[in-house]
């Protein structure tokens, strides 16, 4: 495994050895499944402080970045957000060089966001009807309603088999991964629900 230069920042493509087409190249879901995995044992195999002889200090990648690594790449909507971050990054002039990689999103419960029924003014279709619920939390760049949910994400997660959604704010480039749990209601609980009241 080549190293990488020490002023430019390793992404997690570099990390586990995969090129970025990796999930256009018209692979088959299962394929590209077992090409990560692969890659992260490698990874780990050849990064493991018991398996290699350098000591571990000077190791340049951690058994930490590597799970990081694979974990982002292996979940659509965290994949989504890198990549959107790492072309945003390289298309605004700042290049991953000039700035060091920051992969950390914060992970909120969706009862943490602040809830308002109908959306508030936001979500309408254009005959000002069909107004959705949303959760917003503030950012910290000021922005009070920075990071926002509407109920139509959180239903495409759901749909996709996912229990989590990854916003990012409106005003910078601040990412929140906000997780939910999807209440299934059968029949008999919503008549036993109408009878108690």
């Amino acid at each position: 495994m080549t190293q990488q230069p020490t002023n430019h920042p390793r992404t997690h493509y570099d990390i586990l050895s995969l090129s970025p087409t990796l999930f256009s190249s018209g692979l088959s879901p299962a394929e590209i499944k077992q090409t990560l995995k692969k890659s992260y044992r490698r990874a780990l195999l050849s990064h493991h402080p018991d398996k290699t002889s350098s000591s571990p200090s000077t190791s340049s990648t951690s058994i930490d970045q590597i799970t990081l690594a694979f974990t982002t790449l292996s979940t659509p909507s965290l994949r989504q957000a890198y990549d959107l971050f790492l072309s945003s990054s390289s298309s605004s002039g700042s290049g991953l060089g000039k700035h060091k990689l920051q992969t950390g999103i914060e992970t909120i419960d969706l009862d943490d966001l602040t809830h308002q029924e109908g959306g508030g003014g936001t979500g309408q279709d254009e005959d000002g009807e069909g107004e959705e619920d949303t959760w917003s939390k503030p950012c910290r760049c000021g922005n009070p309603r920075g990071f926002l949910v509407r109920e139509s994400d959180l239903q495409e997660a759901a749909d996709s088999g996912v229990d989590e959604v990854v916003v990012g704010c409106a005003d910078c480039s601040l990412w929140l991964r906000v997780v939910f749990g999807v209440v299934v209601q059968d029949d008999n609980d919503e008549e036993e629900e109408s009878k108690r009241q």
